[in-house]
């Protein structure tokens, strides 16, 4: 890419040398397309951009020096100056070629003389100033196509050394026009030549092959065109020295060169002249007779600068334009005029004059040397039409063209000796027809052909008289070929020819009597089968016409029907009809009257509703209106009162107090609440108690009854009895009245005891709601106990709690980095960009074209400006690889909204699965169910019951729609509602919530204070001290009796060495740990240019460590079979190889399924991780030294090159899409968490840092100095154990730096880089890595060039306390940890990777 100044171009028709010709345009020839070519053509063959820019001010100047005009002085009619409309193209000519106006139209107007004492200047007329101008802008386009056509040759890369080479010459064809000129006759000229080399060339063949066959010849029968050529260039006689004289002559012309060549070449037989035009001559090419007319040939042949003109180019300012003219002989002699004195006297006082002839005449020579010297192969090229039309063949052009061409006398070269030649067999099989049998049957039996085919010619020169021609033989007979003259070959081939023709004659007639015979046969037989047909055809239309006869009777009657049923459904139709007409009349008087009843009720229902609506209205807004100033006056209060707290440090311990008495105070609650509790459950158990009883008297009533049941019936039985009946009636009444006193005692107790049931469900619901409120009590309690008394570190130790997504205030200050407001999440399929592009269409339109550029991105950030609000938008794929990618912004993410498709019930459960994900992030749910296709008629396949119980579970909301915007409504409204504050409990946003997740600044103050009398976390410290990496081999009791007590590292241990060569390994990287659950990949980079990817197992305690974690590619682990018993037997997953030198960085995709390398060979490698194949490449003009994907654009990467320049570049094309200049060679890249600024480090130790503004530009934020020495590597750091997101930086001055980054304000835009501490790395010549394990509260891992990996604690109060580990011999070059940290992988300069695992002694007992 380049820029061109287009300064003194205009439209073609601003200039007058571009429109003397009507044709301005081309057919199928685009302009812009040609001259891009052009500039590439020139970049190719290696023009400089300065060079190129300069070409094009002399083109522009060449263009408007056609458009300065001269006029004559008032003062003098014989001089001239510049018209003063062109003032502005003279200025525009003087100002591109570096030249000052008034000299350049003095050099145009004027010419100057010297004599003996002084320089004369005298003014020219204005022809002659328009002629300075034109042999001006002659000369310059001419100085820059010598200069293009130098370069060009320098740029071949010719060797003189070399001897053989092939070269091409293209030439003009023979030239004869109406008006022939100078510029023919030397085109012409150039053709005779170029034919008198080619007859001799045609001559030397036929020498060479008559010499071959030996076969006597005649060479005095070729043509030649010496004479032609002498007349042309003869010395002194010649009509170009002639030119050339006359040229030198004073007051030379024309007319005087014409009469002298009639004077020297009067009779010449190629010399002839025109009576009626004194000013033409003649000239009889090889090609035919060619006029000139002579007028013009001297200023022509001239063509020469005033000195004036070139002492003005040569004084220009523009060194491009003086030194070509300094460079050209021709003025050399000009400008330099004491070399030209110098070379005068050596060549013996003479100056040569150049001129055009003179020039030519050279050229062509030195070019006929060259050519004499070569094999050469000719090739006419004609040109069938002057239409350009296909199919069309003009004889009369193409005859010119052959002629012109030297064609026709080539074929008279040829036809001046044995033009047809055949060998001996075809020579006696074509001829031996013509022959007298007797002969052929004599000579059949020779095997000599050559022998063979002379006598056959000898008899047929007799038998046929063949004439003698008076040079040479008739015919020849050579080694292989025969040769005849044409007259000879005419006659036998006639002859052959006759004889032929009566045979086909003969032929012929037998033929055509054997078909006429057969043709007389056919017919016959056909006519007697013609008339069989006819009778069997007259028999079938008599049995056609008796069937047809028949048909029409049955059809009559079968039309008579017709008529008859149609007349009578015509008549019911109409009757029909009738009765419609009148039931429609009442049915639309109906609708009508309802029509009138609906919108009654419409009307009525929507001005009540309107009514009811403004007056909610209404009393909406004036609550709002209330609560904002309630809740900004309390705000104010609350300020006022925490900023009078902060001034001193007895205020804060007061406050550390009042909070240890609230303490105090909740703990007597909770002992209260602890009481009620025993209580309640005494009170249980007594109830239960009597349930219990009563349930037993109520069995007890049971059996009394049914005895008293039983003594009934026997009752009964005996009033069977009449006498007994009687008898026994009065006590069968007293029975009965028991009876029904026990029934009614049953029924209250019944009813008693249903009254106890209802009360105990009762107390069991107040048990189980006190139960909830007194655990919810101790949680917040403990949650408070912990903030004031145990600080951030106990926070953080505690379970994963949810944190708030209230968005920050003036004066409040949010804990977590959360900086996304919503992230839509989904599987595939479910609608969530359409949802976004309808909300952007509907809010934002002017977003809109940012959204479909940045679609195909994996996850793509958008802004949206809502109402007041700027809300920032995260939308995710759905694509199953870069899951992991995504759930890492659950927890930078207020609000994470999952999409579903209502109409697809796989979509709900992998919504309800990422919802439980969601929740242990931290973030607010949304389930969102996306109505889309319920709309366009499909039916409802999901349980929307399940989702909202879902969202219940999850504290989160669950809606339906087919519009996202709803979703953002519900998010901002319950955004507002936590923003407020609680006046019971006195906090807001910056006091401690219920979920305990934020610290209050006086608690954090009270920490501080803490921190400063010595109080530090002792549980901090603790998980400081575990050491790096996590416990991932069980060891042995050896290993254990023989590790030291008191040392972290002393369990961590090398296990496995790799090495593949003895070149040192440049870069390692761990990669694929979210695909498989059996292993994991290690990728190895060399010095030497390979790439070797390892495939590590995991260990039993890895595997456990995972969990139920799920692994898109399990089954591609399964089908490599599972994983060998030994962690320890690490398999080659794959070999890459390309590279030809040393590669500088490896990095995987973001999908993790390719590989991508940088190296110092200048190129930019994607390799296929499995098969090892190689992608894509991608060639820089110098070494890359890093790479990085942007991580919202996986299409897109950034590189940088040692030329200091930073290239986005699109993966997919190739197309550079952004180029940025750094200041020095960039060696190390790295994008901070929120994946929006780009960290780079420089080679003079400073890191500049780039905001990525959308998914394919760059631009510069703010740059820090970090070090003398280059940076090497940077880690970046998430934020944990209180401590800010941090940069881990290898520089090579000896140290690696802990860098803290500054976010906001504005929220999560990076603002500041500020160094916590350096510590010492012995690091000055190799380019060292670093990472980072988040074991403890983390540690910086570093290689260094004492053989050891250096390890620094970043805990606090651990003060950087260094460890190292021994094993390497020679310069640890780098090192690198898996994502689970189990694993840590350190690689020297002699090709040695070494793996270093924690074991694990907790089975092994004390």
């Amino acid at each position: 890419e380049m820029d061109v100044n287009m300064e003194g171009f205009a439209e073609l028709s601003n200039f007058a040398y571009l429109t003397r010709s009507t044709c301005r345009t081309l057919k199928d020839v685009n302009d812009v397309e040609f001259f891009e070519r052009r500039i590439l053509a020139m970049q190719t063959i290696g023009i400089a951009t300065d060079d190129m820019r300069q070409v094009f001010n002399v083109i522009a100047a060449v263009l408007n020096l056609g458009n300065i005009k001269f006029d004559a002085p008032p003062n003098n009619s014989e001089g001239s100056m510049v018209m003063q409309e062109c003032s502005s193209s003279i200025e525009l000519v003087a100002k591109l070629i570096g030249v000052v106006r008034k000299d350049l139209e003095l050099a145009l107007c004027n010419v100057s003389r010297q004599t003996m004492k002084e320089k004369i200047r005298s003014p020219v007329n204005v022809r002659m100033a328009s002629d300075n101008r034109d042999a001006l802008a002659k000369s310059l386009y001419g100085i820059i196509f010598n200069f293009i056509v130098e370069t060009s040759n320098v740029s071949i890369g010719y060797r003189p050394e070399v001897k053989l080479f092939v070269g091409v010459l293209d030439i003009f064809g023979f030239e004869c026009f109406k008006m022939n000129s100078f510029e023919q006759l030397c085109i012409n000229f150039t053709n005779e030549r170029l034919q008198q080399f080619f007859n001799s060339f045609v001559f030397k063949l036929e020498e060479q092959l008559y010499d071959r066959e030996g076969i006597p010849w005649d060479a005095l029968d070729f043509p030649d065109n010496q004479d032609s050529v002498d007349i042309l260039q003869a010395r002194g006689t010649g009509i170009f020295a002639i030119l050339d004289e006359e040229c030198m002559v004073p007051q030379g012309s024309d007319q005087g060169f014409c009469n002298k060549l009639g004077k020297q070449h009067r009779g010449h037989r190629r010399f002839d002249e025109i009576k009626t035009k004194p000013t033409w001559f003649i000239i009889k090419h090889f090609a035919g007779p060619v006029g000139y007319c002579t007028d013009g040939f001297l200023d022509k042949n001239k063509d020469q600068l005033s000195n004036d003109l070139i002492e003005c180019m040569g004084g220009s300012s523009n060194d491009f334009v003086a030194g070509l003219f300094r460079k050209d002989i021709k003025y050399a002699e000009v400008l330099d005029k004491d070399k030209a004195k110098t070379e005068d006297k050596r060549v013996g006082g003479k100056k040569k004059k150049y001129t055009v002839s003179s020039e030519f005449k050279d050229q062509l020579s030195s070019l006929m040397d060259i050519v004499d010297l070569t094999e050469p192969h000719f090739i006419r090229c004609i040109k069938p039409n002057p239409q350009n039309e296909a199919d069309r063949y003009d004889r009369k052009a193409v005859t010119e063209q052959l002629r012109y061409g030297g064609v026709l006398q080539v074929v008279q070269v040829s036809r001046a000796g044995y033009p047809v030649r055949i060998n001996h067999h075809e020579c006696w099989d074509d001829y031996k027809v013509i022959a007298s049998p007797a002969v052929v049957a004599g000579l059949k039996h020779l095997d000599d052909g050559k022998l063979r085919a002379q006598k056959l010619l000898e008899h047929l020169t007799t038998d046929l008289n063949i004439p003698k021609p008076p040079h040479g033989l008739s015919w020849a007979v050579g080694k292989t070929l025969v040769f005849f003259k044409l007259p000879a070959f005419e006659r036998i081939k006639f002859a052959r020819l006759e004889l032929l023709i009566k045979s086909t004659t003969l032929i012929q007639a037998c033929w055509r009597r054997k078909v006429r015979r057969d043709m007389y046969k056919a017919i016959r037989l056909f006519t007697r089968h013609v008339q069989a047909l006819i009778r069997t055809k007259q028999s079938r239309m008599d049995l056609q016409e008796r069937k047809t006869e028949k048909a029409a009777t049955k059809v009559q009657a079968l039309g008579r029907r017709f008529n008859a049923r149609k007349h009578y459904l015509r008549t019911l139709q109409k009757v029909v009809r009738i009765q419609a007409w009148r039931r429609g009349i009442a049915g639309r008087s109906c609708a009508k009257e309802r029509k009138l009843y609906v919108c009654a009720m419409k009307i009525q229902r929507t001005f009540r509703r309107v009514q009811e609506q403004t007056v909610f209205s209404t009393l909406l807004r004036s609550i709002r209106v209330a609560q904002e100033r309630w809740r900004m006056h309390y705000a104010k209060q609350q300020m006022k009162q925490l900023k009078q707290e902060a001034k001193e440090v007895g205020a804060l311990m007061a406050k550390n107090q009042k909070a240890q008495e609230q303490a105090a105070e909740l703990r007597k609650r909770n002992e209260e609440m602890e009481a009620v509790h025993l209580q309640l459950s005494s009170e249980k158990k007594s109830l239960l108690a009597r349930i219990k009883q009563l349930e037993d008297q109520l069995q007890e009533m049971q059996q009394q009854m049914d005895m008293a049941k039983q003594e009934a019936v026997d009752a009964a039985q005996l009033a069977a009895d009449a006498a007994q009946a009687q008898a026994n009636s009065e006590a069968l009444e007293g029975m009965k009245k028991s009876l029904e006193e026990r029934d009614n005692e049953v029924s209250a107790l019944r009813a008693e005891m249903e009254k106890l049931k209802e009360g105990n469900e009762q107390q069991r619901e107040e048990l189980k709601g006190a139960e909830a409120r007194y655990q919810q009590l101790l949680k917040s309690t403990a949650m408070q106990s912990m903030a004031n008394l145990g600080g951030s570190g106990q926070i953080n130790a505690a379970a994963p709690q949810r944190q708030s997504v209230a968005p920050t205030r003036v004066g409040a200050k949010l804990a977590s980095n959360r900086n996304v407001f919503i992230q839509i999440v989904g599987s595939v399929g479910v609608g969530k960009t359409s949802l976004l592009e309808g909300l952007i269409k509907e809010h934002d339109p002017t977003q809109l074209q940012k959204f479909y550029e940045q679609r195909p991105n994996l996850m793509t950030h958008h802004q949206i400006q809502m109402g007041e609000r700027l809300l920032k938008l995260l939308d995710c794929s759905g694509n199953s690889r870069a899951q992991h990618l995504v759930k890492e912004w659950f927890s930078r993410s207020m609000w994470v909204c999952v999409v579903y498709d209502m109409s697809a019930p796989r979509s709900l459960e992998h919504a309800l699965e990422m919802s439980k994900e969601v929740t242990a992030a931290g973030a607010k749910l949304i389930l969102f169910g996306n109505k889309y296709a319920l709309e366009h008629g499909e039916a409802a396949k999901v349980d929307v019951m399940a989702a909202k119980d879902a969202a219940v579970r999850n504290e989160g909301i669950a809606l339906e729609s087919s519009a996202l915007v709803e979703a953002v409504r519900m998010a901002l409204s319950a955004t507002e509602e936590a923003e407020g504050i609680d006046p019971q409990t006195g906090q807001g946003l910056d006091g401690l919530s219920p979920d305990g997740n934020r610290k209050s600044s006086i608690s954090a103050a009270i920490d501080s204070v803490k921190s400063w009398f010595g109080a530090a976390d002792r549980q901090g410290i603790r998980s400081a001290n575990q050491g790096v990496l996590r416990p991932s081999l069980k060891g042995t009791k050896a290993m254990k009796a023989s590790r030291r007590e008191g040392d972290a590292n002393a369990d961590l241990r090398p296990v496995q060495e790799l090495q593949d060569s003895e070149s040192a390994v440049t870069c390692i990287a761990f990669g694929q740990e979210r695909l498989h659950r059996a292993y994991i990949l290690l990728a190895t980079a060399s010095k030497d240019g390979t790439v070797i990817i390892y495939r590590c197992y995991r260990t039993e305690m890895e595997i456990a460590y995972l969990a139920d974690q799920d692994f898109p590619q399990d089954d591609d682990a399964q089908a490599g079979g599972a994983p060998p018993a030994d962690h320890s037997n690490i398999a080659v997953h794959s070999r890459l190889v390309g590279h030809a030198r040393a590669i500088t960085s490896i990095f995987f995709n973001l999908l993790e399924d390719q590989l991508v390398t940088t190296s110092i060979d200048k190129s930019v490698r994607f390799w296929n991780i499995d098969s090892g194949e190689m992608l894509k490449v991608f060639t820089d003009s110098s070494p890359v030294p890093v790479a990085a994907f942007l991580p919202f654009n996986p299409q897109v990467f950034v590189a940088a090159n040692s030329n200091a320049v930073l290239r986005l570049v699109n993966v997919q094309n190739g197309m550079v899409l952004q180029k940025l200049k750094v200041e020095t060679e960039v060696r190390a890249l790295k994008f901070d968490d929120t994946g929006l600024f780009l960290l780079a480090g420089t080679k003079s130790g400073s890191i500049h840092v780039l905001e990525a503004s959308d998914s394919s530009t760059l631009k510069f934020k703010f740059k820090v100095q970090l070090a003398r020495g280059g940076v090497t590597c940077i880690c970046f750091v998430n934020a944990a154990y209180g401590q800010p997101p941090c940069l881990l930086v290898n520089t090579s001055d000896s140290s690696a730096t802990i860098i803290d980054c500054t976010y906001g304000p504005p929220a999560g835009v990076l603002t500041n880089l500020a160094v916590r501490h350096r510590v010492r790395v012995a690091h000055s010549l190799l380019p060292l890595k670093c990472c980072y394990s988040p074991s403890g509260q983390g540690y910086l891992i570093s290689g260094s060039e004492d053989k050891e990996v250096y390890i620094y604690s970043l805990a606090k109060g651990t003060n950087y306390k260094m460890q190292y580990l021994k094993h390497h011999q020679v310069p640890v070059v780098a090192v690198a940890t898996n994502l689970q940290d189990t694993l840590l992988a350190s690689a020297d300069s002699l090709g040695r990777i070494v793996l270093w695992r924690r074991m694990d002694f907790s089975h092994i007992p004390d």
